[in-house]
């Protein structure tokens, strides 16, 4: 199980990222992509282009946030570091790089395989 020290600077990183990605999805979602002027149809591309990719930022970024309000919720109820799957402990390691991760390694590639 993950050392009660390392735990609460875990905690401490995940909401300092969570605050991060507050203040980007709030900034994305006031940005105006075009400025809706009469544009030509290489201007339309370009802010089309632009809608698509700042919105596949915006779902990366909730997804992200979605995940490490999981892990704030399994930091209180004294379940982080357990895999959602197997219930056996996520390496320190991996909780090192991905802090916010629910499942262990093998879990993941499982599910990562059968999403395909």
């Amino acid at each position: 199980m993950v050392a009660r020290a390392h735990l609460e600077k875990i905690k401490q990183d995940l909401l300092a990222r969570k605050k991060v990605l507050e203040e980007e999805l709030d900034r994305l979602s006031k940005e105006p992509v075009s400025d809706n002027q009469s544009q030509d149809d290489g201007d339309q591309a370009v802010s089309s282009t632009l809608e698509t990719l700042r919105n596949s930022i915006q779902n990366a970024e909730y997804e992200e946030y979605v995940r490490i309000e999981a892990a704030l919720r399994s930091i209180e109820q004294g379940t982080y570091g357990v895999c959602q799957d197997c219930e056996q402990e996520i390496s320190e390691k991996r909780l090192k790089y991905n802090p916010n991760a629910q499942r262990c390694l093998a879990c993941q590639e499982a599910a990562e395989v059968t999403s395909f």
